[in-house]
């Protein structure tokens, strides 16, 4: 991790951790160094994991097969141009990395996050995506 991420790893964390009012664009800033499921008060409750079943990069959208029941079996996500999407290395004990459309693969791992703070959403755009890495054999 450079240190500049570092930096801005810091100064989100103790934002957030002292409660101020910038908790949330704080964590907006570092949700992309915090690993699939472990998002503090979106994963699990605003947040969809499970496995990509099918990806349109033409039509800029994507299905994920939920495994944690927020949805009822799949989840039509829509990719837009504010949609963040980034790398989970965590598994490889490396830090994440942005990412494109091309990284959304059928079969991965991905948490999507819904635009706004919808829960049991069936489709919509995606406020961002989390792949995850997988380690290596």
């Amino acid at each position: 991790m450079t240190v500049r991420k570092f930096v801005v790893v810091l100064v989100g964390m103790s934002a957030f951790l002292w409660g101020s009012a910038s908790a949330p664009s704080a964590q907006k800033m570092t949700e992309q160094f915090i690993p699939i499921g472990q998002s503090p008060g979106l994963s699990g409750k605003y947040t969809v994991i499970g496995k990509l079943q099918s990806v349109n990069a033409q039509e800029k959208t994507c299905t994920v097969a939920d495994t944690t029941g927020a949805t009822s079996g799949a989840l039509n996500v829509r990719i837009t141009e504010r949609t963040k999407i980034w790398l989970d290395r965590s598994k490889l004990q490396q830090p994440n990395l942005e990412g494109t459309i091309a990284d959304l693969r059928p079969g991965a791992t991905v948490e999507v996050k819904p635009e706004g703070h919808q829960r049991g959403v069936t489709s919509g755009p995606a406020d961002w995506i989390k792949v995850q890495v997988p380690a290596s054999p």
